[in-house]
């Protein structure tokens, strides 16, 4: 696949796991997983081939007919056949297969979750199928699974002892799920074809996932001519990330564009031809792009990639559509999949990863995560978003879209870290943020924030992460889209849990809805004195007591003198701090309450 992680030579395992902690937006986490709201997943029409024989199929309306079984520590961890939905405390609906009405094999990983999560068990065919005569033969399956930390595989045996694995469903990520229902292809002739004796078993390794569902299983042949587009990618960085919406100053004079196509046919496909035209808003190709591939052989994969010198693009939405050709083009089995299309932005001053809004229609991929998404996580949890930045620029403030599960009277404040600083989990270095911002119901309303940092900063060419820090007040909530539609390398969207050992993930975010600006007017934006503020004592030995006559929320921040925020906390009232554990010097503390902001000087000896 040609997305690449970025700077991977710096993400250690922490960077590459997931987060053990994900809630539901209500709270409820008996077992550390999370039902999103506003979980878009666009489902898969179920359209079985015409013109492929059906070698053999079993729709689990005989449960004899399967063999139920687990694998080393996994006991009594098994996969049961019937009409039952899934029953964990986070499950998943039933499948809506073809057949769903006289029986699925369902491995309901939530239900089953034990003390040491341990899960490894398998649905198997009972008795063999002959596929000598067939020397191209594709597994073919409706499925329904969610994913949080499982495995799923396709494991094939021509002897019933040894077994040759095949994952799927790896493009699925934490908390997305397969569609429902799914109709998955697997080729399985580089195992089974040709041969006498042929087993499948589906295979689900992991523990305290939700549900993985399978039927209408049948074992198809393998179409003469069947050519597929995975996908097509347009990176302005040429690092793997695919902006939503690129500053016209921060665009680079190529982008990396390209294509990635395989195989799926039992025949060569000779003088493939990838194609790539780009289109402005009025449907006048700006820039385009072709490579020929030459002779896929059956079974094999092949990438079009290239660096295509850019046009000087005006403002706009521009859409990329990739297409191909090849000399056995009119013979293909599925034509619905030769084409892929990518959209990207340019503008003045609004740097995004996200594409929301300008995905064409029907494609696009959205969650939420919030302060309500993990246990013992709900104060400055900070999810944090990668900008390259070619060019210098002054960052006046961020713009945020937040999710439908957002509460008026949470609150939070956004950052800007250095890239270096953030992969050894320093995530206390800021070298800008705003002051706190309350969300309030007409906010909820509206679904998007802008907060100004205090003053504009100055990015100098390089890579820096954006970083909103997210508060629960009193149950309520703050949650940010997550747009999914793109596949993002794995440090692209990061996320940090304050009271997590590990702290630091990558890949939990695909495309955070954080978006940097430059637009100066929001970055003119004039604080009130707030009044009725008393900070004592001063000079202090450590402990430090703020009073306010303010009736509402407060945020305060502790900043040293370099400007670095050390603390942050929010009150109602009155509130303690401890500082005995920083150095003596001076500090600056501001508290502020959305409203207006006092900023005291405090000597800590």
């Amino acid at each position: 696949m040609k997305k690449t992680l970025l700077f991977g030579l710096f993400l250690g395992s922490a960077l590459l796991s997931t987060a053990q902690r994900r809630v539901s937006p209500s709270g409820n986490d008996s077992y550390l997983k999370s039902h999103y709201a506003d979980m878009h997943q666009p489902t898969t029409p179920i359209q079985y081939s015409g013109d492929r024989s059906i070698i053999w199929s079993d729709d689990f309306s005989v449960p004899a007919n399967w063999v139920l079984d687990d694998i080393g520590d996994a006991l009594d961890q098994h996969w049961v056949i019937g009409t039952t939905e899934p029953g964990g405390p986070f499950a998943i609906p039933g499948i809506a297969s073809t057949t769903a009405a006289n029986g699925f094999a369902l491995f309901d990983s939530d239900l089953l979750c034990g003390p040491d999560g341990s899960q490894n068990a398998y649905v198997q065919m009972l008795n063999p199928v002959d596929l000598s005569a067939y020397p191209g033969a594709v597994l073919q399956f409706e499925q329904y699974y969610r994913a949080y930390i499982g495995f799923c595989f396709i494991d094939v045996s021509n002897d019933g002892t040894n077994w040759t694995e095949i994952p799927v469903n790896t493009d699925i990520d934490v908390n997305d799920d397969t569609g429902n229902p799914n109709l998955r292809s697997v080729n399985i002739s580089g195992v089974a074809g040709g041969q006498a004796t042929v087993w499948v078993r589906f295979r689900y390794v992991g523990g305290c996932d939700y549900a993985w569902m399978v039927d209408d299983v049948a074992i198809v042949t393998l179409p003469d001519n069947e050519i597929i587009m995975n996908y097509g990618f347009t990176s302005h960085t040429g690092n793997g990330e695919e902006y939503g919406r690129i500053p016209t100053a921060q665009l680079n004079p190529t982008m990396n564009v390209g294509a990635e196509v395989t195989n799926f046919g039992s025949q060569d496909e000779t003088n493939v031809v990838v194609n790539m035209s780009v289109l402005n808003e009025s449907l006048v190709e700006v820039f385009n792009a072709t490579e020929n591939l030459g002779t896929i052989a059956s079974g094999d994969t092949m990438l079009m990639d290239q660096d295509v010198t850019l046009p000087a693009l005006p403002v706009g939405l521009y859409t990329a559509t990739f297409t191909m050709t090849s000399d056995q083009i009119a013979l293909d089995e599925n034509p619905a999949d030769n084409s892929r299309v990518r959209t990207f932005r340019v503008t003045d001053d609004m740097y995004t990863l996200d594409g929301i809004g300008d995905h064409p229609a029907g494609t696009e991929d959205l969650t939420q995560t919030g302060s309500g998404s993990f246990t013992d996580n709900t104060e400055n949890v900070k999810l944090l978003t990668y900008y390259e930045i070619a060019t210098a620029m002054d960052a006046t403030g961020v713009e945020i879209e937040l999710g439908s599960a957002t509460d008026a009277g949470s609150f939070l404040y956004v950052s800007i870290h250095d890239t270096a600083a953030v992969f050894a989990n320093d995530l206390v270095t800021e070298l800008a943020q705003s002051d706190f911002y309350t969300i309030t119901a007409q906010d909820v309303t509206s679904g998007t924030i802008t907060v100004p940092f205090t003053a504009p900063y100055s990015l100098q060419p390089g890579g820096y992460y954006i970083s909103a820090n997210m508060f629960q007040d009193t149950g309520h909530d703050v949650y940010i889209l997550d747009d999914e539609t793109v596949p993002q390398p794995n440090a692209a969207s990061m996320l940090w849990l304050p009271n997590d050992a590990q702290q630091l993930y990558g890949g939990n975010g695909t495309a955070w809805a954080i978006r940097l600006t430059s637009n100066a007017s929001i970055g003119m934006r004039e604080h009130t004195e707030l009044e009725g503020v008393t900070v004592f004592p001063n000079p202090t030995t450590g402990t430090l007591r703020i009073n306010t006559t303010q009736t509402g929320k407060c945020s305060v921040e502790v900043l040293n003198m370099l400007g670095e925020v050390v603390m942050t906390d929010s009150f109602t009232g009155n509130t303690v701090l401890d500082l005995t554990a920083f150095a003596n010097g001076v500090y600056s503390v501001r508290v502020s309450n959305n409203k207006a902001t006092t900023v005291q000087r405090v000597t800590l000896n």
